[in-house]
């Protein structure tokens, strides 16, 4: 090693200018490596979406939803189908099994479904695709057109808007939210159609007629080329109402315009009626490509935005920005960068305390090149920079000091015995060089494994031993041959005044580092500790073995929910958004629940700026916290963005935490709902949650009881249902619901068999008649000015807009009116026709697999110490002591308990796999087999830290916890590594095991102090929260503290006593089989003085 240092130490310029080359390689990839809040992640999910406009939920289901899920039978690659069939609307959600080529399951499923969609009804709409990713749930920002202006005038405002966005670089898309689907609409007037004798029917093949176009090909002749068509599109409300429907008896002409209440371009009944801040609105969404910059691209966005405003401001066009990335972006800066500036000004004080200005200075620029680089290669490598990896960067930040500090302190240990300065370079670096690449080398082997993790969440936490590598691979190498020359460059100087008191030391004694200055009292200590230890090895075994057990039984007891102990949940919330979910109704007009939803939005808008910074509102949907989509009129939904942290101001929460905020919106909407709405019937349910900062996970509580029909799955549902109620363990239950469908009254129009042959009609054509004189009748295209619409003769309601007259169907009997077939009487009205049954069906059917189901869900109260995993332990329980009841029922468990049972299995295979690798590097370096695991050893000494500290802080075991088991992996093995290694060292010198066990002590106690104090400075500010707190890595960090510090102590304190306990063992073994000791005789000493 010596030769490595020497000839790194003759290449100064080229490593001085190979280190000026990186930093400013890394300063400029700063500026030009993407920003996003959140990692492009591909979700595995695929929904598909059916419009059936004007059929019931089982009508969906049978002729929509069932076609789909037969084409999409024998798919590979599908973990699950699950469907819902509304009214109107179907949607298949597929899920992929993790790590399959999503791309090509997606492309495959398009063709199948696009394959049979001639075998859907004519009236359905074209399926449509959502490939969800993190782009579709996370955009860069929402730009809301609003104004008081129709919906139409709005969305030609957003046309025209979402035009320049288009243009920006890096923008992916703009879509258009809110449109509506624009129709000509004929209405007519049932009074005038009796009056002139004129049936429904008459009036539909007149019109389809009169809007014929045919192309008529080419007429050629010698000199001449002509083309040909043969009639003409309707494109003006002139030539409809013009349109002939027949002659009279008198032999006038009977046109559309005798007939009509109006005609004129409308829109089919809104299916989603969106609102921001209580207005109404037209979205558009704005994602990015993968690469683009989110915060450059928003404030493009926002001020292309403001100058469209300006623009049209006297058309009274106004702009508001709601899910807006560059907030969360914004405040995780803050954060992180708040708490890294921190823990890195800690590192470098205790760096100075402990090691004096000068070397503190040499040692702590590790830090800056480390960073730099590491953007250099995230760059490279096509990583971003985002909220993961900002953490991980926090996380690493006391960790990419270490190997910089075990080499100034070695190098220094060497001056102070009087060594020149270069001596001391060299023989300081090559001493350790070895043992440092290895340390540094099974800290990365801890963190690789973690790519292991499986599906979306893998994806999104690959970002942290990607980012931890990059960094922990630039500290090293700028410990090993950048720091040795800075030393020789900038170090202590030979022959000074304080270097002559510096190396007033005996050379020879051991300990004479240890003898002045700071870490005299701890090394007393630690001295006395380590002998008392070693002096009753056998009572310490037994008491970190009864410890470690308590430890492993507190982790798997809260984990499985047998007993929760330490609260485990998935991943914390995101509390820059929440959701307000209203249901209201069964049967509610969606003009209803959109008022509702104003309503509630104005309220929450009302607390103020400093509680809202906006709401975006959405009638006939919401979507859960697994991002799917239920649809139906009596939904909807509100998306609450909060203000940017410094900008908050809870007033019933003085600390502004905005979990407590959550409980206290639950409590004002409740008093809201009960004062707005007081015993009536349209009282709706309101609901609140937090919005999820990583992978969709669903609620805390998912249970999808699938029976072989749906009464079984509802009887079932109802017994477990009781059972949460009733259970004291799950009082913290909230929310606790079922997707049971809801029934609502329907009017059948079924015709009478007898009376429509009796006119020669067929009943098919009767209902069409039906069909469409309630939803309308498609009679061809209308051409507007830019586009073509579908032409709909429909009767007219009493509601329509501008019907002064009030003419037409105010309820739906009233069609039993309208004149069928001219008779020579007296005209034949559908009420001859037709019967009608009021009937209840349901507003949806939920599938699962391909049968039906319904889905418990429920949230937990914050600050419960009950998980996922114990209602679960108690539901299994539960169903085995009713087997008999809950016979051909099957519960399967989704949300965070899947989320979280998925990824707990892949990190626990990750965890070994990471101790395996660790061993065998460690094996290679000291060429024995007992000798690593002694080291490794050190791994449940950090467990038993990070679950004593997480239950004594009562802090919650969540996703990041589990990785910082694994981190703390590489880095406990470290110390032991080095400690070990010195004390080979010292016994391969002859010396009795007992001194060189203590000497060994003495040399490395005061770099593992270091190492671990700049360690936990550089992450004690994200455990705690100072300067702010991130809610989503606390407890990471606070694990990371907790395990780091017990695994230090543990280690300085057990690992001399299992390395003598092993050599004396093998000492024992040798003379039994007449083997001489290859390490020489094996002295116990009481005392070395």
């Amino acid at each position: 090693m010596k030769s490595v240092v020497k000839y790194s130490i003759k290449q100064t310029v080229l490593l001085n200018v190979v280190f000026v080359i990186l930093v400013v390689a890394g300063a400029f990839s700063i500026f030009t490596t993407p920003l996003e809040n959140m990692p492009v992640v591909d979700m595995g999910n695929v929904f598909i979406n059916t419009v059936y406009y004007g059929a019931s939920a089982d009508d969906v289901e049978q002729l929509v939803t069932v076609e789909i899920e037969k084409a999409l039978d024998g798919l590979e690659d599908v973990e699950y189908i699950k469907s819902d069939s509304y009214r109107n609307f179907s949607s298949v959600d597929v899920k992929f099994l993790d790590d399959s080529d999503y791309r090509a399951r997606y492309d495959e499923l398009r063709f199948r479904v696009l394959n049979i969609k001639d075998e859907l009804p004519p009236d359905a709409d074209e399926p449509t695709f959502m490939y969800l990713d993190t782009n579709v749930w996370l955009p860069v920002v929402i730009v809301n057109i609003k104004g008081d202006l129709s919906q139409r005038s709005l969305e030609r405002y957003a046309e025209e808007l979402r035009t320049t966005l288009l243009t920006i670089p890096d923008v992916r898309d703009a879509k258009i939210e809110g449109e509506y689907d624009t129709e000509f609409h004929v209405s007519l007037d049932t009074d005038k159609l009796r009056r002139y004798g004129v049936t429904f029917q008459q009036v539909v093949d007149a019109i389809r007629s009169a809007n014929t176009k045919i192309p008529t090909g080419r007429f050629r002749t010698r000199e001449w080329e002509y083309m040909l068509d043969a009639g003409d599109r309707l494109n003006s409300q002139e030539e409809v109402l013009n349109t002939v429907v027949r002659r009279d008896g008198d032999g006038n002409f009977i046109r559309v315009a005798n007939l009509v209440t109006s005609a004129r371009l409308s829109h089919r009944d809104p299916s989603v009626i969106p609102s921001v801040n209580g207005q109404s609105t037209v979205r558009l969404a704005v994602t990015k490509e993968e690469n683009g910059n989110a915060i450059d691209i928003s404030e493009t966005v926002k001020n292309v935005a403001r100058q469209f405003e300006a623009k049209h401001a006297r058309d009274g066009i106004q702009v508001v920005f709601t899910n807006d990335s560059t907030i969360e972006i914004n405040d995780s800066l803050n954060t992180m960068g708040g708490n890294l500036l921190l823990g890195m000004s800690l590192v470098m004080i205790v760096l100075w305390i402990t090691l004096g200005f000068r070397n503190a200075m040499l040692t702590a620029i590790g830090i800056p090149f480390a960073f730099l680089c590491s953007v250099l290669m995230m760059k490279l490598t096509g990583v971003s920079l985002n909220n993961i990896s900002l953490f991980a960067f926090v996380l690493v930040t006391g960790i990419m000091v270490d190997d910089a500090v075990i080499i100034v302190e070695n190098i220094y240990r060497h001056f102070q015995m009087g060594k020149s300065r270069k001596i001391a370079v060299i023989e300081g670096t090559a001493e350790v060089m070895l043992p440092v690449f290895a340390s540094a080398l099974t800290t990365i082997l801890a963190f690789i494994p973690m790519l292991l993790m499986t599906g979306s969440t893998g994806e999104f936490f690959a970002y942290i031993p990607k980012t931890v590598t990059y960094a922990l691979l630039a500290s090293l190498i700028e410990a090993l041959f950048i720091l040795p020359i800075h030393f020789l460059e900038w170090g202590p100087r030979d022959g000074s005044q304080a270097v002559r008191k510096l190396q007033q030391h005996d050379a020879a004694d051991a300990f004479s580092h240890l003898e002045s200055g700071l870490f005299v009292p701890f090394w007393k200590a630690y001295r006395w500790a380590v002998e008392k230890i070693l002096n009753h090895k056998i009572i310490t075994f037994t008491a970190m073995t009864l410890i470690l057990i308590a430890a492993v039984g507190i982790l798997v007891l809260s984990a499985t929910g047998v007993l929760p102990l330490i609260k485990v949940e998935f991943f914390p919330g995101n509390y820059f958004r929440y959701h307000v979910t209203i249901t209201t109704p069964v049967g509610t007009a969606i003009e209803q629940t959109d008022a509702i939803v104003r309503d509630v939005s104005g309220y929450i808008m009302s607390l103020g700026a400093s509680q809202a910074h906006s709401t975006s509102g959405s009638a006939g949907y919401y979507e859960d916290e697994d991002y799917t989509r239920h649809d139906g009129s009596h939904f909807g939904q509100i998306v609450v963005t909060l203000p940017e942290d410094r900008l908050r101001d809870f007033p019933e929460n003085p600390s502004n935490d905005p979990i407590l905020h959550l409980d206290v919106i639950r409590r004002k909407l409740a008093e809201f709902v009960q004062q707005k709405y007081p015993d009536g019937e349209l009282v709706p349910i309101v609901r609140v949650f937090k919005e999820s900062d990583g992978p969709p996970t669903g609620k805390a509580v998912n249970i999808r009881v699938t029976g072989t029909t749906l009464e079984d799955a509802v009887n079932a549902g109802d017994r477990l249902m009781a059972f949460m109620q009733q259970e004291p363990e799950l009082a913290d239950l909230i929310d606790l619901a079922d997707n049971r469908p809801n029934f609502h009254k329907t009017f059948k129009f079924v015709p009478k068999q007898e009376a429509v042959f009796e006119f020669g009609l067929q009943p098919a054509t009767v209902t069409q008649m039906v069909a469409g004189a309630l939803n309308g009748q498609y009679a061809g295209k209308f051409r507007t000015i830019d586009e073509e619409v579908d032409l709909m003769v429909r009767i007219a309601r009493a509601s329509d807009k501008g019907n002064m007259s009030g003419a037409g169907l105010a309820e739906p009997l009233d069609i039993l009116g309208i004149p069928v077939v001219e008779d020579s009487t007296s005209p034949v009205l559908l009420r001859d026709l037709i019967e009608v049954k009021p009937v209840y069906e349901p507003d949806v059917n939920s599938r699962y697999k391909g049968k039906p189901t319904i889905t418990l869900t429920a949230d937990i109260k914050p600050g419960s110490r009950l998980s996922p995993a114990r209602v679960q332990v108690l539901v299994n329980n539960f169903e085995k002591s009713r087997a008999d009841e809950f016979s051909g029922i099957t519960l399967a468990y989704g949300g965070e308990f899947e989320s979280t049972s998925k990824s707990y299995a892949s990190l626990t295979m990750a965890f070994f796999i990471a101790l395996l690798a660790i061993y065998m590097v460690l094996a290679t370096q000291f060429k024995d087999y007992v000798q690593p695991l002694i080291i490794i050893s050190s791994v449940p000494m950090a467990l038993i830290g990070v679950v004593f500290g997480l239950l004594i802080t009562r802090t919650t075991f969540t996703l990041g916890s589990f990785l910082a088991i694994i981190g703390l992996a590489g880095l406990a093995v470290n110390d032991s590594l080095l400690l070990i290694d010195f004390m080979n060292v010292r016994v391969r010198q002859g010396k009795p095991l007992r001194q060189a066990i203590i000497e060994s002590c003495a040399a490395r106690m005061r770099p593992v102090l270091i190492t671990t104090i700049t360690t936990t400075l550089g992450l004690l500010p994200m455990a705690i929260g100072i300067p702010s707190k991130s809610i989503s890595w606390s407890p990471m960090a606070t694990a990371f503290v907790s395990g780091l510090i017990s695994a230090t102590v543990l280690t300085l304190l057990i690992t001399p006593a299992n390395y003598e306990a092993f050599e004396q063992l093998k000492a024992f073994i040798n003379r039994i089989f007449g083997r001489k000791s290859p390490r020489g005789e094996l002295t116990r000493t009481k005392s070395i003085n």
